[in-house]
This record gives structure tokens, C-alpha cells and sequence, in this order.
């Protein structure tokens, strides 16, 4: 028997070919490991999506809930100005001039004071308002796109 009759039929002289050959277990190691990313890329996608879903309803909740608290104030802001008008503005003036013997300088002061007035109703206004535009939930949806980005940016600098 010669050499070449024993490393043909040697037990394992094929083997470490077949074992160590580059395209015999990684790709389907690699497609196994893609799947279960994108497995779990789907049901963190879900997770989200009920998250977002969850928030965007309580957001509604409140927003309805402070809709009348808007409009009340919004229906307020008219009778409080004509009414401040009417009950202080005898009393300002009478006190100012009173006071300094002027009447414009009275008159000022009462301007001043509705217009401090305004600003607080207005103040308020803008806050009602602002819970109406949920926030949270675009800040969550936000957030949730950037972190996205950047994990597809991170992907594809790492497969570079």
C-alpha cells in the first residue's frame, strides 16, 4: 500500500476540509442570528407601538378633560376684563388722583393693572393649551426616531 492509498483512505483525511471549510456553518449561523435580531427588532417595534398607542390615549383623556377648563376660561377672559374694568377703575383713578392730584397717573395705573391681568389669563391659556398638543407622546415618537437613527447609523459604520 502506498502513500497515497492511506491518505485516501485514512479515517478523517477529508474531515478537517469539510470542518474547517468557510461556507459549511456560518452562513447559516449568520441567517439564524439575523432572523432572531429581526424577531426581536419586531417585537420591540410591537412593545412600542402599544406604548405610544397607550400614552396617545391617556394624553387624549386629559386632553378632553381640560377642554373645559379652556373654554371656561376662554368665555371668563372677556366678563373679567369689562368687569375689572367697571369695579376698579373709579376706585384707581379716585385714589391715584387722590393721591398725586394728577389723573393721568391714575389712569396709567389702571391700564398697568389690566394689563397684568392679561397676561396672567393669557398665562393660563397657553398652559391649557399646551396639554392639548401631547407632548409626551410626540416626545416619545421623538425619541424613539433618534434612537433609531442612530442604531442604523452605528449598523452600518460597524459593517464598514
Amino acid at each position: 500500500m502506498n502513500t497515497h492509498e492511506r491518505n485516501e483512505n485514512a479515517p478523517g483525511a477529508a474531515q478537517p476540509q469539510d470542518a474547517f471549510s468557510p461556507s459549511s456553518h456560518k452562513p447559516a449561523a449568520n441567517w439564524e442570528a439575523d432572523v432572531a435580531q429581526t424577531l426581536q427588532l419586531g417585537e420591540q417595534l410591537v412593545g412600542f407601538v402599544g406604548g405610544v398607542v397607550d400614552l396617545a390615549r391617556v394624553e387624549a383623556l386629559l386632553a378632553v378633560r381640560t377642554l373645559p377648563k379652556l373654554m371656561m376660561l376662554w368665555l371668563m377672559m372677556m366678563p373679567i376684563i369689562l368687569l375689572t374694568w367697571c369695579a376698579f377703575s373709579a376706585l384707581m383713578a379716585w385714589s391715584v388722583v387722590a393721591a398725586s392730584g394728577q389723573v393721568g397717573l391714575g389712569m396709567l395705573t389702571f391700564f398697568l393693572l389690566q394689563v397684568l391681568l392679561l397676561f396672567v389669563c393669557r398665562w393660563l391659556f397657553v398652559k391649557y393649551r399646551t396639554r392639548m398638543t401631547f407632548p409626551y407622546t410626540r416626545a416619545q415618537i421623538d425619541q424613539f426616531v433618534r434612537s433609531t437613527q442612530d442604531e442604523f447609523n452605528r449598523c452600518s459604520k460597524t459593517k464598514e
